[in-house]
């Protein structure tokens, strides 16, 4: 897998969490800046969790030829990618909102 994917994922989702918490100041000023920075945070990595269990469900329902082996091994990859990519997506979130909370609370 090439490095970049991960680091213009990185990037992604530090954008979209300071996005999503500058959002979240303007539409929910009654939250905590705690509760803003994690809703924010949260965002990307559950579209992310969607994405990999239609992934894996998609895996499971085709019909591709390929053995019981050969689908065990493409779902575990797909889950791996998938949670490794929700962990990078959460600590990139946090830190973008973490950021924007701190600019804007200022």
């Amino acid at each position: 897998m090439n490095w970049t994917l991960v680091l213009v994922g990185f990037a992604l989702a530090v954008l979209m969490g300071a996005a999503l918490a500058s959002l979240l100041i303007t539409i929910r000023p009654q939250w905590s800046p705690r509760r803003r920075r994690l809703t924010a945070a949260s965002a990307l990595p559950l579209i992310t969790v969607l994405a990999t269990v239609a992934g894996v469900l998609f895996i499971r329902n085709s019909r591709h030829g390929a053995g019981d082996t050969m689908e065990d091994l493409a779902i575990r990859a797909v889950l791996t990618l998938g949670g490794g990519f929700v962990l990078l997506a959460f600590v990139g979130g946090l830190i973008g909102a973490t950021l924007a909370g701190r600019r804007l609370e200022k």
